[in-house]
């Protein structure tokens, strides 16, 4: 059988090649962007460039920490760009802005809108950005459904390792040990098997080689070890084991770490040095042909991706500023200049820039248009220019054997004005107010094409600067409502307290002090521009305090409110789920109905499937209702039509699972054990990470039990007890086992195959 070979750094970098055949690239940390062509000058090639200079704009605020002006800035690329590429940037870096704040649910609202990239990256990062949220939140059954659609959609992926690592977290937090161990030894195997090109791994990193060969089935049965030969083009050998990879037995996978230094072959890491190249063998011992013993081999190319920087005397911390007219120290990672036994060099140019002010008469300058102009008056057609006052090429040597790091030393020269620089090629001399810069081209790294990589800092001149304080101007209109909003709140709080214990006038009279508040709120952005976000949470906080007080048709009026204001709204079809939730509990839940189809009739809503999950749930509450009232059996053909629906149309939502549970439910009270048997093996297969599995393979044992087949039940009680030890689906299987375990002893009607 030919097998495929896949190896790389960890986690981040592998490659892969079928044996025998065409080698595949190197699936990389970040795929290499070919250089753009010149694009005409149209309408549309304008408005991208100004929506990413205005993104780039909002981006330096950010790392300017003027986090509000930022916020605003990059919310509004998507609004005054709706079609362009950067709008998905800007939803992205909103995303892992409010991730890093821990406002989760707000970032989720981000990440969801990369499902419309085209960039299958975008669409991969938008799902493992909102698995890593419902991780955060404790969301376990949501963060599982997003994390596999990137295993399983976009397998090639980066994201897709990453993926794994917190599918096993996840796993790891519910107490599935089985399952934390499964999902994490997948971790660092995804490659992109299409991709075309030279194979590239990191120099330095873990070196992973992974198989994959059918005939290793058979193998793992026996005490035979499965091994490959790594041979570094510059003389190590290293031979390394291999071990099995998920249950399937097809693959197997292996690693070592690789470094910098002389050949010693056989103790236990690869050495390697700059430029060097990886040989991997594999003896495939059957094939397809029927030949033995053969030689499957496959090369990897050792890069390094260079990290250059100002540095402290010691060359170990980097720095954003130097000293004018002291020592300047350089330091430049990359192990590719590592070519011999000796301190090698490497040459970088270091200049001095400053900003280009433009100084333009006031007859020629115009008024910005305000197709260039965002919402807070700045220019976007305004671009930063520098200029070099000086330039000097820079000698780096290695700062020892086989270390890869190389460092120099150099002292700006502080001038006072332009006419007294020398350009001399040996001293750089520099101004006030002057960056320094470092330029190094990195020939090869894991990106696979040359690249320019610099680092600035700013001059510092006589002593450090103080520091500047500066006082941010908030809006006394904006300040309000964002107290009255909070107050409001602890209104409801208070007020849903006093509704759970039964006192109902307590709880109606803080909800009416919380209205008061929040109407304030309302009645202030129709006078200001308040923040969109303090608009949509007012009237969230609204209906809620109107269910407080059961007052369920103005609850619905604020619902319908907030439609006409903001019918992109994610809080729309929140509100309306949560009203038809109320309305399930009342004396006709009939009346949860029409509320439920209406949110799945919202476009582009994310809690469709929840609500047709809720039509399946009040239509089987009705059926029993009816027949408790009839005293006869519960007609439920129409509750599991919903449910079936629910999971045809919504096959990665949670209730999906949730709905194919009951159904299984429906045919084993039904006893029609083979129908259910065969719908729970879809669900562990479509579903691997449900919560609701310990319970469904409870299911499973008893159908297989009913339906006499109890080397099924047996096999599927010994699952539930290993994956999932500590359920109470668990507990009740141990007392099936004994029972199980009786009837195969005393041999019972033969087994039936359903």
């Amino acid at each position: 059988m030919n097998p495929l070979f896949r190896f790389g750094c960890v986690r981040i970098a592998m490659a892969a090649v079928f044996a025998g055949g065409p080698a595949l690239s190197l699936a990389q940390q970040a795929p290499a962007v070919p250089a753009a062509a010149p694009k005409a000058d149209t309408e549309e090639s304008r408005l991208e460039f100004k929506a990413n200079d205005m993104l780039n704009k909002g981006m330096e605020l950010l790392d300017l920490k003027q986090d509000e002006r930022a916020v605003k800035m990059i919310a509004s690329v998507p609004q005054m760009f709706p079609k362009s590429k950067a709008r998905l940037k800007a939803y992205l870096a909103l995303g892992k802005y409010y991730t890093s704040r821990g406002t989760y649910e707000l970032a989720i609202k981000q990440f969801e809108h990369l499902t419309d990239a085209e960039n299958p990256d975008q669409q991969a990062e938008g799902l493992y950005q909102t698995g890593i949220c419902f991780y955060n939140l404790g969301n376990y059954d949501k963060a599982f459904m997003s994390l596999r659609r990137v295993t399983s959609e976009f397998p090639w992926s980066v994201f897709a390792n990453e993926s794994y690592y917190y599918i096993g977290q996840c796993h790891f937090k519910l107490g599935r040990w089985a399952k934390a161990v499964e999902a994490l030894e997948m971790v660092g195997t995804s490659v992109d098997p299409d991709a075309k090109g030279e194979q590239f791994a990191e120099a330095g990193q873990r070196l992973y080689v992974k198989i994959y060969d059918k005939d290793l089935v058979v193998q793992r049965a026996s005490s035979e070890k499965i091994s490959v030969l790594l041979t570094a083009k510059s003389g190590d050998k290293e031979t390394i084991s291999l071990e099995p990879l998920g249950r399937s037995g097809e693959y197997y996978i292996g690693s070592l770490p690789t470094a910098l230094g002389a050949p010693k072959p056989g103790d236990g890491t690869l050495q390697i040095i700059g430029g060097d190249s990886v040989t991997v063998d594999y003896i495939d011992k059957n094939t397809e042909s029927g030949k033995q013993n053969v030689h499957r081999v496959t090369t990897v190319k050792m890069v390094s991706t260079a990290a250059v920087g100002f540095t402290d005397g010691a060359y170990r911390e980097y720095t954003k500023g130097v000293f004018g007219d002291q020592d300047c120290f350089l330091r430049i990672k990359d192990l590719d200049r590592d070519v011999s036994d000796q301190r090698d060099t490497l040459t970088a140019k270091v200049y001095s820039q400053y900003k280009v002010e433009k100084d333009e008469a006031p007859a020629e300058k115009s008024a910005p248009t305000a197709a260039s102009t965002d919402k807070t008056g700045i220019d976007l057609d305004q671009k930063e220019e520098y200029a070099k006052h000086d330039e000097i090429t820079v000698t780096l040597t290695e700062l020892e054997s086989h270390g890869g790091v190389f460092a120099a030393k150099i002292v700006p020269h502080v001038v006072s004005d332009a006419a007294q620089i020398t350009h001399d090629g040996k001293t750089l001399s520099v101004m006030k107010g002057d960056e320094v810069v470092i330029e190094y081209v990195d020939e090869a790294n894991i990106m696979g094409e040359s690249r320019t990589v610099t680092a600035k800092a700013r001059l510092l001149i006589g002593q450090i600067q103080d520091v500047k304080v500066e006082h941010r101007v908030v809006d006394s209109l904006d300040l309000k409502a964002r107290k009255d909003l909070i107050e409001a709140k602890i209104f409801l709080k208070l007020g849903q307290v006093f509704k759970d214990v039964g006192l109902t006038n307590k709880a109606s009279e803080k909800a009416t002090e919380g209205l008061d508040r929040v109407e304030a709120v309302i009645a202030t952005s129709l006078k200001a521009s308040l923040d969109h976000s303090i608009v949509e949470d007012a009237f969230s906080v609204k209906w809620d305090l109107l269910l407080v007080q059961d007052k369920m048709g103005e609850a619905i009026e604020v619902c319908r409110s907030l439609t006409e204001l903001f019918p992109d709204s994610s809080l729309v079809d929140k509100a309306l789920l949560k009203i038809g939730l109320a309305r399930m509990e009342s004396d006709n839940p009939a009346d949860a109905l029409g509320i439920f189809y209406a949110v799945i009739a919202l476009p582009k809503r994310q809690l469709k499937a929840e609500a047709q999950y809720e039509v399946g749930v009040v239509l089987e509450r009705l059926a029993i209702a009816d027949g408790e009232r009839y005293n006869k059996p519960p007609v439920l053909t129409g509750a599991m039509q919903a449910y079936k629906q629910c999971a045809d149309q919504y096959p990665t939502s949670p209730f999906a699972g949730e709905a194919l549970d009951k159904i299984a439910n429906y045919y084993i009270t039904a006893k029609d054990y083979p129908r259910a048997i065969e719908l729970m093996e879809q669900v562990t297969q479509d579903y691997p990470d449900a919560s609701f599995l310990d319970k469904m393979l409870l299911k499973w044992v008893i159908a297989a039990y009913r339906s006499g087949n109890y080397a099924m039940a047996k096999q599927k009680v010994e699952q539930l007890l290993s994956e999932y030890p500590n359920s109470k689906s668990a507990e009740k299987g141990r007392s099936f086992l004994k029972t199980i375990d009786e009837k195969i002893q005393a041999g019972g009607p033969p087994p039936k195959t359903p």
